[in-house]
């Protein structure tokens, strides 16, 4: 009898430090939570071109919400990274709505020609003249492309709507023909939609450019790793040729992405 009372005795023992233990883990993991919580926007601007751009003028989507373009202030500010340094860019109103306009008087594109070289184990690429460059040596290439891009990130002071954030959190306007689609592994709610941008400038017939606009939004926080959950909306369109119009871009929006607690 005294054996049974001893081992109960010790089986409540563990049953206690065991649940006194995970109590403590999980108030140590809500303090990591609370104290590694952030939510940040992001928007990216990215167009790469593959030949020379003169007075080249694309206006592209901006983040908005309740008739507010949410990154005017970091725009006019001049808070964001913007590489090359030649184009210019501000927030400027448009019949079709506010818009981000990017600006250049020439972007001159002008092809470099490699050579990888095998050093040890470890391979480097050197640059060669454009009469060393042999399409058919695989050991040569070329980088017949430059690009345009700009980033910026905008810390949020409150916890932002990942899952559903139509309606509550900011979109790239302008977007029309909005339809809810089937989402891929990882989303939660999806849609397409037609975006606009608009480009002109003047460039050889064969000339490609791509636009690429992305703006999202993430909650993130630390407890035994780093996780996070986010939405992302996104416009691109592909150009051929010199520009002076109008044109209908593809987007798309993912929501509830990540993990939530």
């Amino acid at each position: 009898m005294t054996h049974r009372r001893t081992l109960g005795i010790a089986l409540l023992t563990v049953a206690l430090v065991v649940a006194l233990l995970a109590g403590g883990l999980f108030v140590l993991g809500e303090m990591f939570y609370e104290d590694s919580y952030s939510s940040e926007y992001n928007y990216d601007v990215r167009m790469e071109t593959n030949g020379t751009l003169s007075n080249a003028t694309v206006l592209v989507p901006v983040p908005v919400q309740d008739g507010g373009v949410t990154v005017s202030g970091a725009i006019d500010d001049g808070d964001y990274y913007a590489h090359p340094e030649a184009f210019s860019t501000r927030i400027v109103e448009t019949d079709r709505g506010p818009m981000l306009e990017i600006s250049v008087d020439e972007f001159v594109v002008e092809p470099e020609y490699y050579r990888v070289v095998e050093d040890g184990d470890v391979g480097r690429t050197e640059r060669i003249a454009a009469d060393e460059y042999d399409p058919d040596d695989p050991d040569t290439f070329v980088r017949d492309r430059q690009s345009y891009e700009l980033t910026l990130r905008i810390e949020s002071d409150d916890s932002i709507e990942t899952r559903d954030p139509v309606g509550t959190e900011p979109m790239l306007e302008p977007r029309v023909d909005v339809t809810e689609t089937t989402c891929p592994d990882g989303a939660e709610r999806c849609y397409e939609y037609a975006g606009l941008v608009y480009a002109e400038y003047d460039a050889d017939p064969a000339t490609e450019v791509s636009i690429r606009v992305s703006h999202g939004g993430e909650n993130s926080w630390w407890v035994g790793g780093w996780s996070g959950n986010w939405y992302a909306d996104e416009v691109d369109a592909n150009l051929v040729g010199p520009q002076a119009d109008w044109i209908t871009a593809n987007g798309e929006l993912e929501a509830g992405r990540g993990s939530y607690r």
